[in-house]
């Protein structure tokens, strides 16, 4: 996976809008879920009731703690970018989850608005980590 990303020392989550026709995409769209993808490698399906009760959370958590979380969320994603083989879906879904809602919670963003279209792209090597781009 981490050959073809271009930014070695980083990765993108986006939230896209929609796909072609019968993709997974569309087809998370259309169950009312949000899509969030890692590069263009791994896709998971998140539920509107479980982004809602998570992004509660994330509201909850102080600012220095949340940035904390969210880079070590950031640490983990790049690790399995790293070393695909041993990699846990589970743990990646969880960690990709709550890097978007933290990134989003980071940049100030609606939480509805990101979960229709946003990228997210993290870079440890530069001064700003994060950088977000809406569709």
């Amino acid at each position: 996976m981490r050959d073809q990303f271009p930014l070695a020392t980083g990765f993108i989550i986006s939230c896209p809008v929609s796909d072609k026709t019968g993709s997974p995409v569309r087809e998370i769209r259309s169950r009312g879920n949000i899509p969030l993808v890692l590069q263009e490698d791994v896709l998971i399906e998140l539920k509107r009731s479980d982004l809602l009760e998570s992004w509660r959370s994330a509201c909850n958590i102080g600012r220095q703690k949340a940035q904390a979380l969210m880079a070590s969320a950031a640490n983990r994603i790049a690790g399995a970018l790293e070393d695909e083989d041993t990699c846990d879906i589970g743990a990646l879904a969880e960690d990709m989850t709550a890097f978007f809602l933290l990134a989003v919670r980071e940049k100030g963003m609606d939480v509805a608005q990101a979960a229709r279209s946003c990228t997210l792209a993290w870079r440890e090597d530069t001064a700003e980590h994060l950088s977000v781009s809406r569709y």
